[in-house]
C-alpha cells in the first residue's frame, strides 16, 4: 500500500498523471490557427490580451496568410469558457474592408477574412461577463502591419 502510494505521488509530482482540465482542454482546441484555418499564421505586434480592471479574460489575435494575402482576427476567452457571453473580433484594412463579429459565444470570435496585403491593419477584440456588466478589450487602435 505504501509502495503504491510513493508511485502515486512521484507521478503527479512529475506531471506524468495530471490530468488537462477542461478550461485547458477548451484553450488547447481553440487556436487562432484553427480558428482562421489552413494558411493562417500569428503576424509581428498582433497579439494583446483582452482586459479589464487589471484581469485577463482572453486573448486577441491578428492573422496572416501570406499565400491569399488576408487577415483575420480570433478573439479567444480565457474565463467563462463554455458560458454564452458577448465576444467580439474586429478587423479594419486600411483603404479596404471592415469585418464584425459580436454574439453570445462559448468560446471564441472571428472576423472572417479580408484582403490585406500591402496594407495596413488595426485590430481588436473583447468579451463581457456573463451578466454583460464587465468587459474586457484588446487590440491596436493605430494602424500596423503594413506589409504584406
Amino acid at each position: 500500500m505504501l509502495t503504491r502510494t510513493v508511485i502515486a505521488a512521484a507521478l503527479v509530482a512529475t506531471g506524468i498523471a495530471a490530468l488537462p482540465s477542461s478550461a485547458y482542454a477548451a484553450t488547447a482546441r481553440y487556436t487562432p490557427e484553427r480558428i482562421c484555418g489552413p494558411g493562417f499564421h500569428r503576424v509581428k505586434d498582433g497579439h494583446r490580451a483582452m482586459k479589464t480592471r487589471g484581469a485577463v479574460f482572453g486573448h486577441v489575435y491578428l492573422m496572416y496568410n501570406k499565400h491569399s494575402g488576408k487577415n483575420c482576427v480570433a478573439a479567444i476567452k480565457t474565463v467563462y469558457q463554455g458560458i454564452r457571453s458577448v465576444t467580439g473580433a474586429y478587423l479594419e484594412v486600411k483603404g479596404g474592408g471592415k469585418s464584425q463579429d459580436e454574439q453570445k459565444y462559448r468560446y471564441y470570435a472571428e472576423t472572417g477574412h479580408l484582403d490585406g496585403s500591402w496594407k495596413c491593419v488595426r485590430y481588436a477584440g473583447w468579451t463581457r461577463d456573463p451578466a454583460g456588466r464587465v468587459e474586457a478589450w484588446g487590440g491596436r487602435q493605430s494602424w500596423g502591419n503594413c506589409l504584406g
